[in-house]
């Protein structure tokens, strides 16, 4: 077996066997299920609740109107929490208990307010003839954490306070409630799914390359780090080249990775596919083959790219301080990418910040990944970021080997960097 294969075997079983690794590896999913499902289970939690308000109006035709449309809105589903709209055995409903009053005098709104504030009422709303007049209801609440609550309230005044004004034109009640009755839309993206779901998807994707491309880069600088500091370079010099050594420990770290990503995704899709993560939609539907297959190429491109710098910057430091000196310029386009990525989706998948990063080979990862991911480029500009990522990889391997043949044996005062450039040239 050649050398290079033998240590990237060795760093692979190593790493795949610590504690850090497991940790993370089961961390994750653990993580992003407690982001998914929590919310979910709050809302259940609050959905089982019974809410007792008072609806003050000068005249008891309104208040009635006021308090059906509530009762009508706890009863409808919620088009902001739709994230639980498609499990299956729904949330129940929100109960509403309402009671109507025409005293609306300002003693009585002061009292009321008292009662809230004593959480003897959940909620006051005041709608006189001077405030829907000027088109503001006002609504009291003693919860305004409450999401489902305050969803239902402000929908079932909007349809109240529409109501009570087409039965003031002579509307009946047929009439009034065609006109009222809300429209579902429902969105879709070209390549199927819902737009929301799907970007949500992707920004997860793209978020989990730049956290692992990050994270095994480093790892590798830091790995040449301890056998540098060791002197286990010293033994190993003995039986292999150091562009065997590097090119060992770049594969090993990076299998690693693939290995971690590997496990995410399965637990997504397995997840996915019981609804547990995705609110009863089928992930392997938004996980497409194409979608994963850019995802591992990309991830593969920008590490090989980002991990050949860092197996230089471990060659030429002497400690760990000088790592964490050294690591934020080599890591500073990777994190100028991220920053970039809102300004990319706001302006569109082919807008010129897009464009260009996309191609420029160390933003390229992410970016490129991002475009494919939402609206597919032309198979020119794919292939053509690509190609400049991996001849860029090949360029900097040469110099970086370079460094790294002379680095490994450097010890004492980190090298200027005149001295690395004679490295480049003599060695």
């Amino acid at each position: 077996m050649p050398n290079f294969l033998v240590i990237a075997r060795r760093e692979y079983l190593e790493r795949i066997r610590t504690k850090s690794f497991i940790v993370v590896t089961l961390l994750f999913p653990i993580l992003m299920v407690g982001i998914l499902v929590g919310p979910n289970l709050m809302l259940a939690r609050e959905s089982g609740q019974t809410k007792h308000y008072l609806v003050v109006a000068s005249n008891a035709r309104t208040g009635e109107a006021l308090r059906d449309e509530l009762k009508s809105a706890a009863e409808k589903p919620d088009s902001e929490t739709s994230a639980i709209k498609n499990v299956p055995n729904a949330l129940p409903k929100l109960n509403l208990v309402v009671d109507v009053s025409t005293d609306t005098s300002e003693a009585h709104r002061a009292a009321l307010i008292e009662n809230v504030k004593q959480k003897q009422l959940d909620g006051v709303i005041f709608s006189s003839d001077d405030d829907l007049a000027a088109r503001k209801v006002v609504f009291y609440s003693g919860d305004i954490s409450s999401v489902s609550a305050q969803s239902v309230v402000r929908r079932g005044i909007a349809d109240g306070v529409r109501r009570d004004l087409l039965m003031n034109k002579g509307l009946s009640q047929p009439d009034i409630d065609n006109v009222i009755k809300s429209v579902e839309t429902e969105s879709r993206s070209p390549s199927g799914g819902n737009p929301v779901t799907v970007f949500f998807t992707v920004l997860s994707l793209v978020m989990m390359m730049f956290a692992s491309v990050l994270f095994h880069g480093l790892s590798v600088m830091r790995a040449i780090l301890e056998e540098k500091t060791s002197r286990v370079m010293e033994v190993m010099l003995a039986c292999a080249r150091p562009i065997e050594m590097m090119t060992g420990k770049i594969l090993g770290v990076g299998a690693v990775g693939l290995t971690q990503i590997g496990i995410w995704a399965a637990t997504g899709i397995l997840f996915g596919s019981f609804g547990i993560l995705s609110a009863g939609l089928d992930l392997k539907e938004i996980l497409s083959p194409k979608l994963m297959l850019s995802f591992g190429l990309f991830f593969l491109l920008g590490y090989a790219l980002y991990s050949t710098l860092c197996a230089a910057i471990g060659a030429i430091v002497n400690s760990e301080q000088e790592t964490q000196q050294l690591q934020l310029p080599v890591m500073l386009p990777l994190i100028i990418s991220a920053v970039l990525m809102p300004n990319a989706i706001h302006q569109g998948p082919n807008s010129s910040v897009a464009f260009w990063a996309s191609l420029f080979p160390l933003t390229a990862p992410l970016h490129m990944f991002l475009r494919i991911a939402i609206q597919t480029p032309p198979m020119w500009q794919v292939l053509l970021s690509i190609g400049l990522m991996i001849a860029t990889t090949i360029v900097l391997a040469q110099l970086c080997a370079r460094i790294y043949r002379v680095g490994i044996l450097m010890y004492g005062k980190r090298p200027t960097l005149p001295e690395i450039l004679k490295w480049i040239k003599y060695a």
